[in-house]
């Protein structure tokens, strides 16, 4: 690993906790896209950076929900998926983040392309 993936790592980490800390619920995304963009990544660096940092941010948030939880919230709502269990609903939260960082960090450096270009 050189030092500009490793530094993509780590922006993408810092600036999805806080984008997703202080703002909506799409701004971890749209921070993933402007990043991959703005630094012209490949597309398979993207990839990596947007899945694993929104990923890994959403697993976090997931146990940290589930440790908070004391009217059995989480637990209620897999009933309602179909019966899933607890540690089922931070699996499905952990994919829904490793799917959307994916597709942001793809988005990103498409757009990084479209307009390195010109």
């Amino acid at each position: 690993m050189n030092a500009k993936t490793i530094s993509t790592y780590f922006a993408m980490l810092a600036g999805v906790i806080l984008s997703g800390y202080f703002g909506p619920w799409w701004a971890p995304a749209g921070f993933v896209v402007l990043l991959s963009g703005l630094m012209q990544l490949t597309a398979k660096q993207s990839i990596m950076a947007g899945g694993i940092s929104i990923g890994f941010v959403y697993l976090v948030m997931a146990i940290w929900m589930k440790s908070m939880d004391k009217a059995d919230i989480i637990g209620k709502t897999g009933m309602l998926m179909g019966g899933l269990s607890p540690i089922a609903m931070i699996v499905v939260t952990t994919l829904i983040g490793l799917i959307t960082g994916v597709l942001a960090g793809w988005v990103g450096s498409v757009l990084g392309r479209m307009f390195g270009e010109r």
